[in-house]
């Protein structure tokens, strides 16, 4: 329980060093959880399971991250933010190391189902502190430096894992990223402030802060979630599947694959700072707009381009393409988050943990969801089938915005007004 005194810290004028700590958390985190689908060859071949099973691994963090999320929020909502930060990356430590010593692979599946869970309690709740940590005015930008961590381990640590993994094995990737994970423990201990605030009132009680049921009844809240699934649904239809994509319309060989991942990881990075930037800049609903927008055309050009041109002219913008969704699908991060802690600021943990499950929730659904259109449709509609899903996304965006606006046009008019 947290027995600290309730003496806050308050939001500062500048980005906090802290913040790199949990980038770190994340970075790690991210990497085990985006690493393994890379890893599956090797993983079916070491644990003597087909491909397929295999596979499994992936959709088990997804499912435990998703459901456990929003229960772990609830189950440790009165434990310090500090210490509950330290416990939940140094657990995951220690089970990615234990993922390193498994023996068969239901010793590794239960290990990520328990990486899911912890991971479920870290990430939502360091997004949470990071916004706490800084002023209104910088919160785009700390989210966004915690979700670069995520970020960058799409970009460096997942091709790094593969690397490591076919020179050294998968276990000793794993031991690699427990050892990171260690560090960012090591550094939040020393880095993070000792008394750490959430935006709440007074007047919330223990359990409307806790209850999932009670935040995700706040106006505006359930809509806001379904449009992350529908985000997360839309970019990993297509993500799920680059490699089969780019070696079914394009011919590309395994080289030619790697380059394109790098490309988009490198231009998540950047999308996700920008994004961080421009939420602070210009507000959350329309960068989240606009982000959406983008990703309705990218992902649309995609399956165009694949469909209706000539290979010369197809393989230029299909790699453009690509390299833009990795900047437009990580941009939209920041404002969408902003959006949801601005729904209901007194519930930052549930609500965000909320968030995150939507986001599991998407990527368990845009897998099944682009493995059925491959199959009915061939590899080539998988940017259509992303495309309707960022639309609709964007049409709940423009709903909520016109909801917003609307009270204030309704307003009566009086006679002295008038």
């Amino acid at each position: 329980m947290n027995t600290e005194p309730a003496i806050p810290q308050p939001p500062t004028e500048r980005l906090p060093f802290g913040l790199a700590w949990l980038a770190l958390g994340a970075f790690a985190i991210g990497t085990e959880s985006f690493m393994v689908a890379g890893l599956l060859p090797l993983l079916a071949a070491d644990l003597q399971v087909s491909a397929t099973r295999a596979g499994q691994l992936v959709l088990l963090f997804a499912l435990s991250y998703a459901i456990g999320s929003p229960l772990m929020a609830a189950l440790f909502a009165r434990v310090g933010r500090r210490p509950l930060l330290i416990a939940s990356l140094a657990a995951f430590s220690g089970l990615t190391l234990a993922a390193a010593m498994a023996h068969g692979f239901a010793q590794l599946a239960l290990a990520r189902v328990a990486l899911g869970l912890v991971a479920g309690v870290f990430l939502p709740t360091a997004s949470a502190v990071a916004a706490a940590m800084v002023s209104p005015a910088l919160r785009g930008r700390a989210l966004a430096i915690v979700t670069g961590g995520g970020t960058l381990a799409v970009a460096l640590g997942v091709p790094l894992g593969a690397w490591i993994a076919g020179w050294g094995g998968w276990r000793t990737a794993y031991l690699l990223i427990a050892a990171v994970a260690a560090l960012a423990t090591w550094g939040l201990v020393l880095g993070l402030p000792r008394k750490l605030a959430l935006v709440a009132t007074p007047a919330t009680t223990t359990t409307e802060r806790t209850s999932a049921f009670a935040v995700a009844r706040a106006p505006g809240v359930l809509p806001a979630l379904l449009v992350s699934m529908l985000w997360s649904t839309g970019g990993f239809s297509f993500y799920t599947y680059v490699s089969l994509f780019l070696s079914g319309t394009l011919g590309f060989g395994a080289q030619g694959v790697s380059a394109v991942f790098c490309a988009i990881g490198v231009a998540a990075a950047f999308g996700t700072a920008a994004g961080g930037w421009a939420t602070d800049r210009f507000g959350a609903d329309r960068m989240a707009q606009g982000f959406a927008l983008m990703l309705v055309v990218i992902l649309g050009g995609l399956s165009f381009s694949a469909q209706m041109l000539p290979h010369g002219l197809a393989l230029p913008l299909i790699v453009g393409l690509s390299t833009l969704w990795g900047f437009a699908g990580w941009g939209f991060g920041p404002g969408q988050a902003v959006r949801l802690i601005r729904l209901a600021p007194e519930r930052a943990p549930m609500t965000l943990s909320l968030h995150a499950s939507a986001i599991y929730l998407g990527i368990a659904a845009g897998s099944a969801l682009g493995g059925v259109a491959i199959d009915l449709f061939g590899v080539s509609a998988v940017g259509w089938v992303g495309s309707a899903c960022q639309f609709a996304g964007l049409m709940l965006l423009l709903r909520a915005a016109h909801k917003r606006a609307r009270p204030a046009d309704s307003l009566p008019t009086t006679p002295a007004a008038a």
